[in-house]
């Protein structure tokens, strides 16, 4: 089995830019750019006058006195857990055993020293006004309108959330691209962004330059206006290549007082981008602008796959954020949140719907957020950790479809790409059959995605046919979780028929359209798993149970094997 790289690398070689995740190219590191040192406030904000110093290992707990590392196992079995790592071959470096360790033990060398600090910039959205009745902002307006990404701030909550934030993190498995649930994997898909925030779906990724600082602000100047050094003096300022939201604002009010309509454009998506999608650990200080190439033509803007981006973003912030020592998560949280008010019932959660919401607009401004800090945790956790299937909708946007049909690449699988120094991120829909309306299988291992250390993975996306993945068979109602299910459904069945010579040939016609199933389902191959449920069903004359070949149960976080079930 071939072991998944923690930092994936597909960047060119020759390139010398890193890909890992944790870097991007030049001096940048995938927008977060911030010390939480100097941050206040639980949402993230900064002063203005205050420049936060680089972020150099900023996101990182000190480590404790007295070998902390040899205080948490590394091999498994873990306590709640996995029993190997074939799967989540990152697991100890994982926030999830060391939470379990804490809630074991009182030894406070066990507990990460600080919470997760989620840091949003969703105040910044409406920084840059553009609807009012003017011929300059009707004309800003109708170039922005073109891009497709002109929903954004409406799409931003200014609250959050932040004790829910945090239990999902630690479900999160980088190793799967998805939340390990009770009853196993639950994850964001291209079709949730598309719903959420109705953004462009194009082919197109943006590949950066190599990050030097002169092409940097030359480009900034041509597309936003004022002079090269200006941007020189402002990375000098920030000591990265990014713009405080504050000189954004001096440079749109310039752009439309000297009628510059497609810069003060520029500038406004500038903005929103970098408050929402590409938000970063700074909270709302400032912005990276090294990715502002994607806005040069602003007619072909609408050709990027916005939606990939985005969820690709979101998918390395989540992985960053779930490993152990992590103290700041940047990103669209606003993202993460819409997701989980329409998957989570009104049984587990409170959910505020906006009685103003059309359906029409994208389904991530149906609901009201409120502010809920790191006093939540605990509570969300439990909530999680009791959750059933009964308490997800798993289809929640069928009444939207009118608006917002299911895009063609729902279904695709492989890598989607970041912005950020040619980051990727894997999509995998056939590990959450269940949200498109089907009936759970056994995926394929996420391994079987391979690295060829170029583009390549990415150019797939463009070219989607070939790497969509079969959709399987449609379920009719929530306890339909996986086949090995429905297979004991049918045998459960034979146990009611009364007349004990029709038993047997009753039972024997339910076998075989119970294998027909499990044949048709590619379950052949796959560690005799289906088989053994029928034959454990068979021969005790009661509910059979599929193999836990790979992994425990998730509870608080834990990691669920791959061929684990947990029969309702």
């Amino acid at each position: 089995m071939v072991e998944v790289p923690r930092h994936e690398s597909p960047g060119e070689e020759s390139s010398g830019e890193s890909s890992s995740g944790d870097e991007s190219s030049g001096d940048e590191s995938s927008g977060d750019e911030s010390s939480d040192e100097e941050s206040s406030g639980e949402e993230g904000s900064y002063d203005e006058d205050s420049i936060p110093p680089p972020d150099v290992d900023a996101d990182v707990v000190p480590e404790a006195q007295g070998g902390e590392e040899d205080l948490i196992q590394r091999l498994p079995p873990f306590p709640g857990g996995p029993v190997d790592l074939s799967l989540l071959t990152h697991y100890a470096d994982h926030k999830a055993p060391w939470t379990w360790h804490a809630l074991l033990r009182t030894d406070e060398r066990y507990v990460d020293r600080r919470h997760l600090r989620v840091a949003t910039a969703g105040g910044k959205v409406w920084n840059l006004a553009c609807d009012g009745d003017s011929d300059s902002h009707r004309r800003v307006r109708e170039l922005i309108e073109q891009t497709g990404l002109h929903q954004l701030p409406w799409c931003s909550y200014s609250e959050t959330d932040a004790g829910l934030i945090l239990a999902l993190v630690e479900r999160w498995h980088e190793e799967t691209s998805s939340f390990h649930m009770p009853f196993g994997e639950m994850t964001i898909t291209l079709d949730d962004v598309s719903a959420l925030l109705h953004l462009p779906m194009g082919s197109r990724f943006y590949t950066p330059g190599r990050g030097e600082r002169d092409e940097c602000a030359a480009l900034c100047a041509e597309l936003m206006g004022g002079s090269v050094a200006r941007y020189h003096a402002e990375f000098d300022k920030n000591r990265s290549q990014t713009i405080r939201f504050g000189v954004l604002q001096t440079l749109y009010d310039a752009a439309l007082e000297e009628h510059r309509y497609e810069d003060a454009a520029r500038i406004w998506l500038v903005n929103q981008l970098g408050a929402t999608l590409f938000a970063s650990k700074s909270g709302g200080y400032h912005t990276t602008v090294y990715w502002i190439g994607m806005l040069q033509d602003l007619g072909r803007v609408s050709e990027y796959a916005w939606g990939a981006i985005a969820l690709a973003t979101l998918y390395d912030q989540l992985d960053r954020a779930s490993r152990r020592g992590t103290a700041q998560m940047g990103g669209f949280s606003s993202l993460l949140l819409g997701w989980a008010y329409e998957y989570l019932s009104d049984r587990v959660i409170i959910r505020r719907a906006d009685p103003e919401y059309s359906q029409a607009q994208p389904r991530a401004r149906r609901w009201v957020t409120s502010r809920v800090g790191h006093a939540g945790l605990d509570e969300r956790r439990v909530m999680l950790d009791e959750l059933t299937m009964d308490d997800i909708i798993w289809t929640p946007f069928e009444d939207h479809r009118a608006h917002r049909p299911r895009d063609q690449r729902a279904m695709y699988s492989g890598y989607i790409r970041t912005p950020f120094g040619r980051v990727v991120r894997r999509h995998l829909p056939e590990r959450v059959l269940r949200q498109f309306g089907y009936i759970q299988d056994v995926p394929r291992h996420p391994s079987e995605i391979q690295t060829t250390g170029s583009l390549a993975e990415t150019a797939a996306y463009a070219d989607f046919v070939p790497h969509l993945r079969p959709q399987g068979i449609p379920a009719t109602h929530s306890g339909e979780a996986t086949v090995v299910r429905r297979v004991v459904d049918l045998l459960e069945q034979s146990l009611e028929v009364p007349d004990a010579l029709a038993v047997g040939t009753h039972a024997r016609s339910l076998t075989e359209r119970a294998l027909d199933l499990i044949r048709s389902s590619a379950f052949i191959g796959t560690q005799g798993v289906a088989f053994a449920a029928v034959r454990g069903a068979g021969a005790a004359g009661g509910r059979g149970h599929g193999g836990r070949a790979r992994g425990g149960r998730a509870r608080g976080g834990r990691a669920r094997g791959e061929d684990s079930y947990n029969e309702k």
